[in-house]
């Protein structure tokens, strides 16, 4: 008896933290939408959506982040650079953003 309390006690904190996670990583998103917002959206469309002049973002991988801090930090092509202007946590979150709505979820 005194078993299965342990266990169903482990049980519910695992679901918890678990929860706590999704929040979290869900506020990421969020955050990393805004910021796409403000400094992405112009080029590379609403939604994540562009014309197709740009790069489609929906198509970086999950192995590909650092080509994708890379770009933004240092610019590339037509893409000005956004050192001292977009902070590593700004980063973080629209790689969040940009990784919920990846082609290859």
């Amino acid at each position: 008896m005194r078993a299965t309390i342990v266990v169903l006690i482990a049980a519910a904190a695992g679901l918890l933290s678990v929860q706590a996670a999704l929040g979290q990583d869900e506020k990421q998103v969020e955050a990393g939408e805004a910021v796409y917002n403000d400094y992405c959206q112009t080029c590379h469309g609403a939604n994540l959506v562009n014309s197709g002049q740009t790069f489609d973002l929906r198509k970086l991988r999950k192995d590909e982040r650092a080509r994708f801090e890379n770009s933004v930090t240092n610019g590339k092509n037509q893409m000005p650079p956004w050192k001292g202007v977009l902070d590593s946590g700004q980063l973080d979150a629209v790689w969040a953003y940009i990784r919920a709505n990846a082609n290859d979820r």
